[in-house]
């Protein structure tokens, strides 16, 4: 069941620097690191890595680490260079030309945001391998609970127990070990956007050179989307806010308005082959809320950290955190609040501004989505610049379109 972990007592595994980090092993069944992160998503494996280098021993936790299935499957450039991540070869599938919005009616605006669509399961590899190189020992196994003694805590599996001086939960939107661990890592947990995805085949269906998002009441709340991820492939989704977990009649009903949009555009689409079907949640709306608690971290999906490249982000910030406080000696909630205050310099206000703009689409009728995107198509809706460049810049053109929209967004905003 222990995987890289154990040999003759002990554990060791090279890191970039060339040092070796020790994990304790004081019994058959006993296991002690400086950082135990629980669950192998973009977010866990950039903590891991992020604590290794920073010179604790770590232990990445999941419960199938040689068959991690996630669904985020897109990257864009934009996002991927503000959280310093570099995009590589390996799992490059397709490079879109940026996104398009359409309307119910059909309306589209394109916003010219480079993307990729990547092979999700190569891009896990690759950081893993990348979390292993710098150090970080990886296990097989579900963690039960955290109990906090003293200044570490114990984490318990079925039959083994590890000891960690900092636990960080970076297992997805469930967040079973902040939870009891006395958090309320999402502000507005009410709000995650239930996900019904599929992966599709048609001919030369994967061939356009734009992911599409659709707006309206196709998916309240949030969007459907179209990712064209290279020659006949392609995946088709739906994300809900408000609607309860089970969104199938939401699916369907964009299935089919998706076939009839792209009949003139592809012979025979309603033969369009369904290969598979993944579900589950997307935390775009819902703000992080208590992600710090004396000897325990709370990252990615798990934190409402939304999207990727964003996750990845805040997972750096949090395991390189842990380092600190590990090597320091003061792994309190005091100490660990210094990864709070780092995400919030950067990325609160981009979040706070992404709900109130779903907010304020949410409150829109089908109609008026469609007189927005037509009176947004053709004009350029993205700028260079810091974050409150570009959106002072998209909301004086939106503004243009409806001014409207400008006094409802600062009203959702307000509401936080």
């Amino acid at each position: 069941m222990l995987i890289n972990l154990i040999t003759n007592g002990a554990c060791h595994e090279p890191c970039a620097a060339g040092k070796v980090h020790l994990i304790h092993l004081t019994s058959p069944m006993f296991v002690k690191c400086d950082v135990l992160v629980i669950g192998a998503s973009a977010a866990g494996l950039s903590a891991a890595a992020a604590a290794a280098k920073g010179g604790a021993s770590v232990i990445l936790l999941d419960r199938d680490m040689n068959h991690l299935k996630h669904t985020a499957n897109t990257l864009f450039e934009g996002m991927a260079a503000r959280s310093g991540v570099q995009i590589e070869d390996c799992y490059r599938q397709k490079e879109l030309e940026g996104m398009r919005i359409i309307s119910p009616a059909g309306h589209g605006a394109t916003i010219p945001a480079p993307g990729i669509f990547i092979d999700r399961q190569e891009f896990d590899l690759y950081h893993l391998r990348l979390a292993e190189k710098a150090g970080v020992a990886t296990l097989f196994g579900e963690a039960r609970s955290a109990k906090l003694d003293g200044s570490r805590r114990t984490v318990a599996m079925d039959a083994e127990e590890i000891d960690a001086r900092v636990v960080v939960d970076a297992s997805g939107i469930k967040a079973a070990l902040a939870r009891q661990a006395g958090l309320q890592p999402m502000r507005h947990p009410e709000d995650i956007a239930w996900a019904m995805e599929a992966e599709v085949e048609h001919p030369g269906l994967g061939d356009e050179m734009f992911f599409q998002y659709w707006i309206g009441s196709m998916a309240p709340g949030w969007k459907a989307t179209f990712s064209p991820a290279g020659g006949d492939r392609a995946t088709l989704g739906v994300f809900v806010r408000g609607h309860g977990q089970n969104v199938q009649s939401f699916f369907r009903s964009f299935l089919q308005r998706f076939k009839a949009h792209k009949a003139a555009e592809y012979r025979n689409i309603e033969e369009m082959k369904i290969l598979s079907v993944t579900r589950g949640g997307d935390p775009i709306c819902v703000l992080p809320g208590q992600i710090v608690a004396d000897s325990f971290m709370v990252t990615g999906g798990a934190a409402g950290q939304s999207g990727l490249a964003y996750g990845m982000r805040a997972g750096t910030i949090c395991g390189t955190v842990a380092a600190e406080a590990v090597a320091d000696g003061d792994v309190s909630r005091q100490s660990l609040s210094d990864y709070e205050r780092q995400w919030n310099a950067e990325f609160y206000w981009e979040y706070r501004m992404g709900r109130a703009a779903l907010e304020t689409l949410e409150d829109l009728k089908d109609e008026e989505v469609d007189r927005l995107c037509r009176s947004l198509s053709g004009k350029t809706l993205i700028s260079g610049g810091t974050f409150l460049k570009k959106a002072a810049y998209a909301g004086a053109k939106i503004a243009l379109a409806r001014p409207a929209t400008i006094l409802d967004l600062l009203r959702n905003l307000a509401r936080g």
